[in-house]
Parts: C-alpha cells; sequence; structure tokens
C-alpha cells in the first residue's frame, strides 16, 4: 500500500538552465515558433497545458494571426507542441517529446540514464518516384 505523499502529483517547471538549453537546442526554428515554444515552456508544469489559445498567445507575443497559425503548424508537425484538449471548443497545447528529446528528461523532468536515452532520432525522407 502506497502512502499519500507517495500518491502527491509534484509539479515540474523547467528550470533557468533547461529554458536556456531548449532555447539554444531548438535555434534552428524560425524565430515566430521559437516564441511560441518558449512561451509554452515558461508557461507551465512540464505535461500540463498552456491555457491558452494559439491566437491569445500570438496576441500577447504581438504576432498576427497567420504567423502564429504556421508557428504552432511548424511546432506541431516536428513534435515540439502537441495538443492538449480543448477548453470550451478552444484547442490548448503543451510542450511535446522533442522537448523531453532536446533536454534528455523523461516526463517528470528527471535526467533519463545514458541507458534509457535513444541511440538516435529516425526520420524518414520522401523517396523520389524512379523516372522511366
Amino acid at each position: 500500500m502506497s502512502s499519500p505523499a507517495e500518491q502527491f502529483d509534484v509539479e515540474h517547471w523547467l528550470d533557468r538552465e533547461q529554458l536556456h538549453e531548449l532555447l539554444c537546442k531548438s535555434g534552428a526554428l524560425p524565430p515566430a515558433a521559437s516564441k511560441i515554444l518558449m512561451y509554452v515552456a515558461s508557461g507551465a508544469p512540464l505535461g500540463h497545458r498552456v491555457e491558452e489559445s494559439a491566437s491569445a498567445i500570438g496576441g500577447r507575443l504581438q504576432m498576427s494571426t497567420s504567423a502564429t497559425s504556421r508557428a504552432v503548424n511548424a511546432l506541431l508537425a516536428e513534435g515540439w507542441l502537441e495538443p492538449a484538449g480543448r477548453i470550451v471548443g478552444v484547442q490548448t497545447y503543451r510542450v511535446g517529446p522533442a522537448v523531453y528529446e532536446a533536454l534528455e528528461i523523461d516526463k517528470t523532468g528527471a535526467r533519463l540514464e545514458k541507458e534509457d536515452r535513444p541511440l538516435a532520432t529516425v526520420r524518414h525522407l520522401p523517396v523520389p518516384t524512379p523516372i522511366d
């Protein structure tokens, strides 16, 4: 039987060093996408959603609706963000698996042991069709 203290879900916020590392490792992202990623990563504990819509986040960052939409779609496609459900019909987001991989942490924020880390990330490239 477990004690109530063992059942308590401790929230883990990314610390200053982790946010800095995330900023460096996501440096290839377009500036608008990077701003949104950092907003979401710093706006809620790991695994929790930022309870604002993409358009509200874009508005707070002084971004246009189209730039916000493109940035969110790019972050979703690359796994930096993931959908976290809807609140009153509005889609919300949380950090995605690419953040955990980049920081080499698990969903609780604990560092992965060497044997737990993925050896490589496999991305499938489109194969051109041969010309007859």
